[in-house]
């Protein structure tokens, strides 16, 4: 199974200490200097696994899903994708217990998901839904939502999740067209079009007032509050999306450092 590369900023800020630690050059700084550097290491290496043994188990329909997904080799079969895919892409245990807590709390019967994947942050919603909830979600890739489908019958939620597949503006135009309306938007696709997104989303009335907007990788591995001449292309795009949404007077946010940053957003006017 493939060991997952740090992509969060906490898990990279570990894996930087992790490597000072073990920097042959500073054996030759002061004992107090190493003690301190070792206490700060344990002290950003010991959170995640905490968090995880701290959050409500996840049920074994998520657990074989999350293996399923580090266990496919998505590099060697990129070119058969629409998109680029990497097993890092999974939600996870702890965010996925997170969004489902959202849903359940806000008692939302309707779900829109812009950017599936292999279907874990799918199923974790849905599993706080009621029996007469729904939940929708767009995926660009079609093996990756092979997978999803697979696992959602496998969790017994068939009924409840419906995936469409396509570029997600052009479901979300189609979806318009049906004059539905949501509680609970989750997005997780192409940060690029995080803003066209939200946008569409508001100006369409896809979003109920009262209900929430959530949005995944938020902080992007720390580049949206780094130096900018380190940022990417999909760091750039989240900065200006953060921007944005800080602007939307339809909506009021914050975003919680959970893995790579999750926005929670209301719909307010």
């Amino acid at each position: 199974m493939k060991t997952l590369r740090p992509i969060t900023p906490h898990s990279i800020l570990t894996e930087k200490l992790k490597q000072l630690r073990n920097d042959p050059s500073l054996k030759e700084t002061s004992d107090n200097f190493q003690k301190e550097l070792n206490r700060v290491y344990l002290l950003a290496s010991g959170l995640d696994k905490y968090l995880e043994e701290n959050t409500t188990s996840e049920p074994a329909s998520l657990a074989s899903l999350s293996q399923e997904t580090r266990k496919f080799d998505w590099e060697t079969d990129r070119g058969k994708h629409d998109v680029f895919l990497e097993a890092e892409m999974l939600s996870g245990h702890v965010e996925g217990q997170f969004l489902k807590t959202l849903v359940s709390a806000t008692k939302s019967k309707n779900i829109l998901e812009i950017g599936m994947f292999t279907g874990y942050s799918a199923i974790s919603m849905a599993r706080g839904l009621p029996d007469d909830g729904e939940l929708i979600a767009c995926e660009i890739d079609a093996e990756a939502a092979a997978i999803a489908e697979k696992s959602i019958l496998s969790a017994g939620l068939e009924k409840k999740i419906k995936i469409i597949i396509g570029p997600a503006m052009d479901t979300l135009k189609k979806i318009s067209k049906q004059n539905l309306t949501f509680d609970f938007i989750f997005v997780d696709a192409d940060k690029q079009n995080y803003t066209n997104y939200v946008q569409y989303i508001l100006k369409s009335n896809l979003l109920r007032i009262g209900g929430l907007c959530v949005v995944d990788n938020t902080l992007l591995q720390g580049e949206v509050y780094l130096d900018r001449v380190d940022r990417s292309e999909a760091g750039h795009a989240i900065n200006l999306f953060n921007q944005y949404l800080n602007n939307e007077k339809q909506m009021e946010q914050v975003i919680i450092p959970l893995r790579d940053g999750v926005t929670v957003s209301e719909r307010v006017k």
